[in-house]
């Protein structure tokens, strides 16, 4: 019966995660122990829960803060935590200038 009830709290809780960026500290240190980094943004999200777009946004919205877009950069599966298995990897770059037509 505690198995049941287990998996019905993993199964519900899954369908209500929303992703985030994995950019843990630990207390009172300025470096991150999560996988994200300025240059480099990771997303654990679940994929019951979360589709593409929402985790290319937040993505865009990270790397926005330092001027730059993001670019996929790779994706780990079963690598972050129980309800968000999955982590996915954005690269900040600079943006392209646009060349002005003579």
């Amino acid at each position: 019966m505690k198995e049941l009830f287990f998996l019905a709290v993993l199964f519900f809780g899954g369908c209500t995660q929303e992703p985030f960026i994995d950019s843990r500290r630990e207390a009172g240190s300025p470096y991150t122990v999560g996988e994200s980094k300025p240059e480099r943004i990771a997303i654990c999200y679940n994929p019951y829960s979360t589709n593409a777009n929402e985790i290319t946004k937040m993505a865009q919205e990270a790397c926005q803060k330092t001027n730059r877009e993001a670019a996929y950069d790779g994706h780990n599966y079963w690598s972050c935590r129980v309800l968000w298995p999955h982590r996915v990897y954005y690269r900040c770059q600079d943006v392209p200038e646009e060349n002005p037509e003579k």
